[in-house]
Formats: C-alpha cells, sequence, structure tokens
C-alpha cells in the first residue's frame, strides 16, 4: 500500500491500481494516510488526496461511522478531514447526526478542523438540545470557535437557555481570546449569581491582565464564596494589578486556607510593594495572616 502512495505521489503509472484492494480496509486506509499525509505538502497533498477520493476513500471511511470501535471512529473522522473536498464534508455533517454521542462530537470537530467550524451559535444549540455533551473535547472548540470570532460569543452570552456550565466555558474562551472589546461582559459576569460563572469571569479578567478588570477583580475579593476570592487573589497577581495589594494583605487572614495561600502567592508575584507587605504581615500579630506571610515568604526564598 505505502508503493502505491508513493506511486501517487511520483505520479507513476498504475499507481492508483496497487491501492485498489486496500480502498475497502477503512481502518487500515485511514491510520496510512493520516501518517502519509504529515509527510508531504502542498501540490504533492493535493495530488495524492485527490486520487484517494477518486478511488473512493471517502464512502468506504464514511460507511465506518457507525460500526467501528471509539478510536477507529476517531481515526475515520481525521481521515475525512484530511481528505478534504465536498464528499468529506458532507460525510462529516451526516456523522452530526449518528445515534452515537461522541460521533456527534469528534464530527464537529474535525469538521472545524478541516475549515468548516459551526458558529458559536450553533454549538451552544447543540448543547442545549442535548445532540452534544459539554466535554473537554467541546471545550477545546467553544475556545477554537470563540478565538476566531470572540464578539459572537460575547453575543451568545446574551441568550437566556444557556446553563451556568455553558456560559462558564464560553466566558472562559473569551478570557483566552486576547480580545479587550469582551471586557464588559466578563465585568458583568463576575457579579452573576452562579459561583461558577463568577469564578470564570474572574479568572478570565486576570488572564486578559486589562487594567479595566480590576475593579470587579477588587470586588472579587470580598466574594461570599472563597472559591471566588481565591481566584481573584491569584487573577490579581496575574494581571500584576499592585493597587490591589492591601485587599491581598487582608486575605492572607482569610478563613480559607486556600484563599490566604493565593493572595501570598499573588504577592510575591507582585514584588516590590507585595513583598513588603509580607513582611510586615509577618511581623505582625494577625495569627491567620502572620502563618501566610511567613509561609509565601518562605516559598519565595527557596526559588
Amino acid at each position: 500500500m505505502t508503493d502505491g502512495l508513493s506511486g501517487l505521489l511520483c505520479e507513476a503509472p498504475g499507481a492508483a491500481d496497487k491501492l485498489r484492494p486496500y480502498i475497502g480496509r477503512a481502518r487500515l486506509m485511514a491510520e496510512t494516510l493520516l501518517e502519509f499525509q504529515g509527510l508531504i505538502r502542498g501540490s504533492d497533498q493535493d495530488r495524492v488526496l485527490g486520487a484517494l477520493r477518486e478511488l473512493g476513500l471517502v464512502r468506504v471511511l464514511a460507511d465506518r461511522l457507525e460500526c467501528d470501535s471509539r478510536m477507529g471512529r476517531l481515526t475515520v473522522l481525521e481521515a475525512l478531514a484530511a481528505l478534504g473536498g465536498e464528499e468529506a464534508r458532507i460525510a462529516m455533517r451526516n456523522a452530526i447526526g449518528s445515534s452515537r454521542p461522541e460521533v456527534r462530537m469528534v464530527a464537529v470537530k474535525a469538521l472545524a478542523d478541516a475549515g468548516y467550524a459551526p458558529s458559536i451559535g450553533r454549538l451552544l444549540d447543540y448543547a442545549v438540545s442535548g445532540e452534544l455533551t459539554p466535554s473537554k473535547l467541546y471545550a477545546e472548540l467553544v475556545r477554537q470557535i470563540t478565538a476566531a470570532a470572540p464578539e459572537a460569543t460575547v453575543q451568545a452570552l446574551e441568550r437566556g437557555d444557556l446553563s451556568p456550565v455553558l456560559r462558564t466555558l464560553a466566558i472562559d474562551a473569551l478570557g483566552l481570546s486576547g480580545d479587550y472589546q469582551v471586557l464588559p461582559s466578563l465585568i458583568l459576569a463576575a457579579g452573576d449569581d452562579d459561583q461558577e460563572v463568577r469564578t470564570a469571569a474572574v479568572r478570565a479578567l486576570g488572564r486578559l491582565q486589562h487594567p479595566a478588570g480590576e475593579a470587579a477583580i477588587g470586588r472579587a475579593m470580598q466574594d461570599e464564596r472563597w472559591v471566588v476570592r481565591s481566584v481573584a487573589a491569584e487573577a490579581a497577581g496575574l494581571a500584576g494589578f499592585s493597587r490591589l495589594v492591601h485587599d491581598l494583605d487582608l486575605l492572607l487572614g482569610d478563613p480559607e486556607w486556600w484563599v490566604r495561600f493565593r493572595a501570598g502567592e499573588a504577592l510575591v508575584a507582585l514584588g516590590g510593594e507585595g513583598l513588603f507587605l509580607l513582611n510586615r504581615t509577618a511581623s505582625g500579630e494577625r495569627p491567620l495572616a502572620h502563618r501566610a506571610a511567613e509561609s509565601a515568604l518562605a516559598e519565595q526564598a527557596a526559588r
């Protein structure tokens, strides 16, 4: 089979005939195609993929989507994405209607990787309707689509049918987009009623590191939920918001150990005034804050 693929690459006579006996072996062809594809580029790749499409490989692969193993279906869908062309696109789109949830998810991801990503609205529709279940792969796809069009994800956040899980995934993607136009939506979400949504928004503001998010992060340090307070402390250190050092100093005395730990880390990260406050607190008489400051300084000295 490798000889046949090499023959297609060299435009050798009869190369396609050498491949015909193997075309019906979908898994073998898919794995070989993916391995071989990584070795060729440009017009050579186009020529080989075109020949494989003419041999009917797309139809063979599409027929295997419902009867192969989970890993086999994943490989087949990756091979369809690699083959490209309208027939492969239709096969991948048809796979979204599969009765198998994992096939539906991988089909959407394969389409996106092939340049046919759904809109963020459509992707969220799939999850709202139950056709797709939020997962690690789904979250990756939300980030991928949001990176290309963050403004569309901002608009999608206004929908009333999104669960907290879906809103959290969208907010996380916005924080990774690097687009400062999403800041107003993240600042609004940092005051949301749902803890997970607030947490995701504060974390996203820390990632963007824009001064406009400083006040929202400061407010989150006073949140009733310790998880939000800890993420706010981490975000302040990551963003370099030195004006929040006094708020972080107060968190060194928080009842929750993890909040105290994150506050100490943030003060170390801020340097300068942050280290000054840590040293002052380590010499002070606030028991919890005293120990948290000593611990943060000890870790900083050990680095």
